[in-house]
Parts: structure tokens; C-alpha cells; sequence
């Protein structure tokens, strides 16, 4: 089975994706991270005892609620293996960060949040909960992409997504797949890391850190070193990363804070002054944002704001 979905007006930023979230998975309410058309499509299949569906979509949040859990009577797991961008998991006040090539668990009976911060594929297995361990949902580490025996299983995994996928309808090829994805994801914490390290996949580990910088630039202490605290590496090779994309952490971060007073300034955000506006993203020397700016934009944030006032009048 198939659904698409798209923005049709500003007032229905998703189309139908809620309904089709709904129709192939469980009840679930889909949110805005920032105003960008939305676009998105679901491929389900059978695969006796689960389902599996390729998930490709425009960066966006969902969301399960208490009062969708009160009207469903679902007993499922959610086993997500991410294809592309960065899925963050927030669930029982645990959060999980899951890159290219990693797992990652949602208990439908319970609430979630899922946020893609970047456009995204995935391959969703939804496993009854009594087929799984009884704690496997609890406080899930299944960065597969930490080692080598857990890169070999992610790719195992979608290779059996692929031939469901392929397969014009549900047959015995299919549930055996099935039956061989729960039993493999049974035992997956026997091959998984119990957190990031240098050992995890480079593409990866740059991939979340971008994604931590863009959902944390407002943090004033946001750096090299806090980044290799929070992924469990050296400073050296966050910087080794970070090489590769020819800007420094600094940079990114940087960047990402003048993108965000940009955007303000030109929404004349809530009429904050130029000083609130500078010290919400992050900033704490306000004659060292202005040079920033000025660079980054060809005026002063003073000058940027009333030239863009007077034309927009």
C-alpha cells in the first residue's frame, strides 16, 4: 500500500499525512519545525508477524499523545532504521539521537516525539510488543553505526526491507523475512555499542553533531569540547569532523546564530530590539554580533532592519 502527501494551502501545511500517518501506522499528529512546504510518502507492506514501511519526508516533528493512545487499542513497537537525515526520539524523558544506518524504538502504547531536523528516510518495522524483550523498549542504545558487527546487521536489516518492498504482495517469502527481522532485532543489543564514540561511523557522528548544533545554537557554551563531551570522543577529532566540512565548529555555530537574528530581523520579531534579538541566539557580545552581521550581510543589524522596514512599507 502507498500514501502521499504534501502541503496544499497555508492552513493545511500536511495535506492528508495525518490521516496517512494514521492509516499506515497508529494515530499520530504530525508539527511544523520551521515553515517550509511539507512533502512526504509511505510504502507499507506485510511481513507476517510485522509491517514494514519505507518512510521518505521534509524535515518535521510527530507527536503521540495520551489522547491517541486513549482511542487506539495498538500494541506495537516502532523499530525505525534510519536510511537519511538525523531522527531524534524522545520518549519516558529518554532521548534518543539516531543517525544513517542506526535503530531506533518507539512504544506506540506510551507517549513519543519524533523530530526530523533535516529531510529524511527511513525503514519502519512495527513489531508487536509481546514478540520483543520486555525491557527492549525502556532506555533503547542501538547506535548500529558504532561498530562493525552492528553496520553488518543495519545492512542486513534493510536488505530484508527491501525484498518485502519488492515482493507484489504478501507470500511466504515475505512472512519468512518477517520472522527473521524480529528475530534479529530480538538480539541486536548482543552487537551494539552502549553509546557513540570515535568508533561510530564518521559520516554519522558529523551528521548528529551538525544536528545538536542546529537545535542548540541558542547555548551560549556550545563548543568543540562540549560536543566531544556529549558524543564521548577527543576534542581532536571533533575538529578532525568538523575539518571536512571547511568550517570550524565555531563557524557552524556562528552561522547558524546570524541565520536566526537574520530571520528575526526580517519577521521584526515580536518588536525585541536588536540586543534581545542577538542575545537569544546565543550571542553575548553585542559589538561582536554586529561585526558578524555586518559581515555576514553587508550592513549592521541596524541597517539590515531599516532597510528592510522601509521597503516591506
Amino acid at each position: 500500500m502507498e500514501w502521499s502527501a504534501k502541503q496544499c494551502q497555508t492552513d493545511q501545511p500536511f495535506g492528508s499525512w495525518a490521516d496517512d500517518l494514521a492509516n499506515a501506522f497508529v494515530q499520530l499528529e504530525p508539527r511544523k519545525i520551521i515553515e517550509h512546504p511539507f512533502q512526504g510518502s509511505i510504502s507499507r507492506t506485510d511481513a507476517a508477524p510485522i509491517q514494514i514501511s519505507r518512510v521518505t519526508a521534509t524535515k518535521h516533528r510527530v507527536l503521540r499523545l495520551r489522547s491517541h493512545i486513549a482511542r487506539s487499542s495498538d500494541d506495537l513497537c516502532f523499530i525505525n532504521l534510519q536510511l537519511e537525515g538525523v531522527g531524534r526520539y524522545t520518549q519516558r524523558g529518554h532521548e534518543q539521537i539516531c543517525g544513517p544506518g542506526d535503530l531506533a524504538v518507539a512504544d506506540t502504547t506510551e507517549p513519543f516525539e519524533i523530530a526530523n531536523g533535516r529531510d529524511f528516510q527511513l525503514f519502519c518495522f512495527a513489531v508487536p510488543r509481546h514478540l520483543l524483550p520486555s525491557n527492549f523498549s525502556e532506555r533503547p542504545r542501538l547506535t548500529l553505526s558504532a561498530t562493525e558487527g552492528g553496520r553488518a546487521l543495519s545492512r542486513t536489516l534493510a536488505g530484508y526491507a527491501e525484498l518485502c518492498l519488492s515482493l507484489q504482495a504478501p507470500s511466504e517469502m515475505a512472512a519468512l523475512s518477517g520472522a527473521h527481522i524480529v528475530d534479529l532485532i530480538f538480539h541486536a543489543t548482543g552487537v551494539l555499542a552502549e553509546g557513540v564514540s570515535e568508533r561510530t561511523n564518521a559520516p554519522v557522528l558529523l551528521s548528529m553533531m551538525l544536528d545538536h548544533i542546529d537545535r542548540n545554537s541558542d547555548d551560549p557554551s556550545i563548543s568543540a569540547a562540549t560536543l566531544a563531551r556529549k558524543f564521548h570522543c577527543s576534542q581532536r577529532y571533533v575538529h578532525k569532523l568538523f575539518s571536512e566540512t571547511g568550517r570550524s565548529v565555531g563557524e557552524h555555530v556562528t552561522g547558524k546564530r546570524i541565520l536566526v537574528c537574520t530571520r528575526n530581523l526580517l519577521d521584526n520579531h515580536k518588536n525585541k530590539t536588536i540586543a534581545e534579538i542577538a542575545f537569544a541566539a546565543g550571542f553575548r557580545d553585542i559589538s561582536h554580533f554586529n561585526r558578524l552581521f555586518k559581515r555576514a550581510n553587508g550592513a549592521t543589524p541596524r541597517e539590515f532592519r531599516r532597510t528592510m522596514s522601509s521597503s516591506s512599507g
